[in-house]
């Protein structure tokens, strides 16, 4: 595994090339003075051992380079990465190593697990707390109402007492009133017995006397009721109104009221709902028709789980995958209904289910086997006939032989005009041929024939991909073609909009993220050549503000290690605007700036690009140019030692220099 190191006073970075694998497939492990890399889908490691212990930094993957970064404990610059020890010593380093990692991941995890539990303690005597007070809460509110009731019956009680009071005065009135009363009947009966003992007696008919009281009865009566009788209920007239029909002929209720509600059975309880097989059936084909294709195969799969006869559940839940292209789903359903060999209407239905699944899936022979309509025959042969010539074109491309291959695929869209393999393989073949314009047409045609049959899948990311995995490989791979042929084509903003598409199928996928960070870096050097030029008018027009804050936008799309080259003159130009701006500390800022990029360069620390022999010149004519600029900022801030000293430099790297050796003699 090759690799490159850089490092600076205060960190180290390892550069691994690693092609061809996942970012989960990586394992670093980083122990003070080893740093090891497993690639476990290559099956093979690398071990660097380190001159002084080290931290963990930031660990990048992308466009096959891992990125390892490290911070030295002790700052300063190291004479080589490595120690000078035997290979016994590097062996015994790197256990001792591991041994001290381990021990600190232990002793990290007993840390862990301690502050959980004291946190978990803590929150127990929280929540007793908090518990104990919400019951004693509850007792005072307990005991405050039962007071209140208390109290309210006391009231009552003392209500009642007076009113009893009443009722003992009003007593001893009319109990004073019966007694004159008694007095009276007396002093009548004693002169009827007079009278009855002076005239002789007569006889009375017996039902006159059962249905004529006695004196003696009604006395019994008043001691009984012991107050005055009732004086007769008084007549009185009573006004009475009717509601005012609005319609004459009909009558007020039904003007004003709606007819009374039809009753309706008495729905079952939830718990014997969810285990009625036929009214979760009947949820099903509800959802069924809504086109909620997950709820109704829930609802299905739990119907047959409580009636594993009712088969009409499986048909049903292979429609509703074949409805999601979960293509293997639909066929397992459906084979379970075949095995059965019922010759009815659910074995014909599932039979052609299978059938299409079996034939999208690819499997064109196993599709032909049993009965079928003839058209449906036909269209499978030929999809057959068209794959012979489809593979023979496959053939040649292995060899380099497009043009023959691109002509075994045309004889393969003659007997199949809709095989999208086809088309997809003629595009690759113009691509290498670099006919851009055949190839994008040839590759539209492909995405156009499966995209209406993935678009579902594509756009819903809660659906399952397992059985529509190879359509949306195939899908992918032509949106990447597709964005490759629009990118030579120069049509970048196209190119990027397709690349997003598939990245919408794939969003890890590593050559779909190479191709969009190789259109935006494309299209930001655009957009920062735009604002480049706009700014040298600008400046050229002596407006040096409206300048200076292009410059400034154009330095934040630019990256200092991607894109050095223009960093470093839109840099310098920005020097321009600042010093007709008077603004001389931000002259001294940036050519500070630019003097430290091209040192770290130069010395190759923190870059992983080679430098060329004219690349070295160009950048040592701009750390020239930056000396020299921030002299002249020097000088107008009248710091002429620093400004003297920023001169020498620039005339030991360029001695010939004429004009530098002028305005040194000026300042001496």
């Amino acid at each position: 595994m090759n690799y490159e190191w850089f490092q600076d006073e205060n960190q180290i970075k390892l550069r691994f090339e690693i092609k061809n694998t996942k970012s989960e497939n990586l394992d670093i492990q980083v122990a003070d003075v080893v740093v090891k890399v497993n690639v476990l889908d290559k099956k093979f490691a690398k071990t660097i051992d380190l001159l002084a212990p080290v931290l963990e930094g930031n660990i990048k993957y992308g466009a096959d380079v891992l990125e390892v970064t490290l911070i030295k404990v002790q700052p300063g610059k190291w004479p080589q990465l490595s120690p000078s020890l035997s290979k016994e010593e590097l062996i015994q380093r790197r256990k001792d190593a591991f041994l001290r990692k381990d021990q600190e991941i232990q002793a990290q995890k007993k840390l862990k697990e301690d502050l959980k539990h004291q946190f978990d303690q803590h929150a127990t005597k929280e929540q007793i707390k908090v518990d104990d007070r919400e019951r004693n809460l509850i007792k005072l509110k307990q005991e405050q109402q039962k007071s209140d009731a208390v109290s309210d019956l006391y009231n009552q009680i003392g209500q009642d007492s007076k009113f009893k009071q009443n009722e003992v005065v009003q007593q001893e009135a009319n109990d004073d009133l019966i007694d004159e009363k008694l007095k009276k009947y007396e002093e009548f009966e004693k002169q009827q017995d007079q009278n009855q003992k002076q005239k002789p007696k007569e006889s009375q008919p017996i039902s006159q006397n059962n249905d004529i009281f006695t004196n003696e009865d009604i006395k019994k009566q008043e001691k009984q009721a012991k107050g005055p009788i009732p004086e007769p209920r008084k007549a009185a007239a009573v006004q009475m109104t009717f509601t005012e029909k609005v319609y004459p002929h009909l009558a007020a209720r039904e003007q004003h009221f709606k007819d009374a509600p039809v009753p309706r059975q008495k729905n079952l309880p939830i718990t014997e709902q969810r285990e009625n097989p036929l009214f979760l059936k009947d949820k099903a084909d509800e959802f069924f028709r809504n086109k909620d294709y997950y709820s109704a195969i829930n609802a299905y799969s739990a119907a047959f789980k409580y009636d594993n006869q009712m088969f009409a559940c499986i048909a049903n839940r292979a429609a509703c995958y074949l409805a999601l292209f979960n293509f293997q789903e639909c066929i397992d359903d459906c084979q379970i209904i075949i095995k059965m060999e019922k010759k009815d209407q659910l074995y014909d239905k599932c039979l052609k289910r299978l059938k299409v699944c079996q034939a999208w899936k690819g499997d064109l022979d196993d599709a032909l086997i049993g009965d079928l309509p003839e058209e449906a025959k036909q269209i499978i042969q030929n999809r057959i006939e068209s794959n012979k010539y489809k593979n023979q074109g496959d053939a040649y491309m292995t060899t380099s032989q497009y043009q023959k291959a691109i002509e075994m695929y045309l004889r393969s869209l003659q007997n199949d005009a809709d095989n999208e393999l086809s088309l997809s393989n003629i595009g690759l073949a113009h691509m290498k041929l670099n006919q851009i314009d055949k190839a994008l047409e040839s590759i539209e045609k492909a995405i156009q024939k499966v995209k209406p049959f993935l678009q579902y899948v594509n756009l819903n990311p809660n659906i399952g991909r397992q059985s529509s995995f190879a359509g949306n490989e195939f899908l992918l791979k032509n949106l990447m073609k597709k964005s490759n042929c629009l990118f030579e084509l120069n049509q970048e903003q196209d190119a990027l909009n397709t690349v997003k598409q598939a990245l919408i199928i794939d969003e890890t996928n590593a050559e779909a993220r190479s191709i969009m960070n190789k259109i935006q870096d494309k299209l930001v050097k655009q957009e920062v050549l735009k604002l480049k030029e706009t700014a040298t008018e600008r400046l050229k027009q002596q407006k040096y503000a409206d300048s200076l804050e292009l410059y400034n936008q154009c330095l934040k799309k630019l990256n200092p290690q991607e894109d050095l080259m223009d960093f470093l003159a839109v840099l310098l130009n920005r020097c321009i605007c600042c010093f007709f701006l008077n603004q001389f500390d931000e002259i001294v800022g940036s050519c500070t700036r630019g003097i430290k990029i091209i040192q770290i360069q130069q010395n190759k620390i923190l870059s992983f690009e080679k430098i060329t022999k004219e690349q070295k010149d160009k950048l040592q004519d701009f750390l020239v140019r930056f000396y020299v600029r921030r002299s002249n900022a020097y000088v107008k801030q009248n710091q002429i030692y620093h400004a003297k000293c920023d001169l020498q430099e620039a005339l030991k790297l360029d001695p010939q220099n004429e004009q530098i050796k002028k305005d040194l003699e000026k300042l001496k």
